[in-house]
């Protein structure tokens, strides 16, 4: 048995605590039965448990990471590795993603658990990253018009014909005429 004397700031005094490792069932969101161990300090004198005095958010890691493992959710350090390896800051990932930049920091240093919203988007990041090598910009600002300029201006001058039917594109003060050939898809 380990014991350690703590300051306890709520009680304002000092004591002999001994270590206590106990298993428990906790909830987390919408898992009511999550065995996990968690960590205590009992004080010799009143028989009372408290959270680990250096680090009191220990148990709450604990629970947030058995709850990962039973949805098969992404865990902060593969979250965080994931955005480094895409070579982004914690803003940009955030942006990119639509997740606001204080949720994704909690997230990362495990304060908080992601949303099955939160994981589609992580788990979308990580299949671009292992699919092209970068995270696909999927924002807002790349409209429609956009997205079909860089496609006309990435084609051959040479092969551009002159259209039967022809559609305009204004772009600022560019006028692009395009012809539609043929039906593959479509814009969501």
């Amino acid at each position: 048995m380990n014991r350690r004397t703590f300051y306890n700031p709520e009680t304002e005094t000092s004591g002999e605590y001994t270590e206590v490792w106990k298993n428990e069932v906790v909830a987390v969101k919408d898992v009511k039965d999550l065995l996990v161990t968690n960590h205590y300090w009992k004080d010799d004198n009143e028989g009372e448990l408290w959270l680990d005095f250096d680090d009191p958010n220990e148990n709450f890691r604990v629970a947030f990471n058995a709850y990962r493992s039973r949805k098969g959710y992404m865990k902060p350090q593969e979250i965080k590795n994931l955005r480094k390896d895409l070579s982004l800051d914690i803003r940009s990932f955030a942006e990119r993603l639509g997740i606001s930049y204080s949720k994704l920091s909690q997230i990362e240093n495990n304060k908080r658990v992601q949303t099955l919203s939160q994981e589609v988007s992580f788990r979308k990041a990580q299949q671009d990253y292992e699919r092209q090598g970068f995270l696909t910009d999927y924002s807002e600002s790349l409209s429609a018009a956009k997205l079909l300029a860089t496609a006309i201006e990435r084609r051959e001058p040479n092969s551009v014909r002159q259209p039967n039917k022809s559609y305009l594109l204004k772009d600022y003060s560019n006028e692009n005429y395009f012809e539609i050939t043929s039906f593959t898809g479509g814009l969501a």
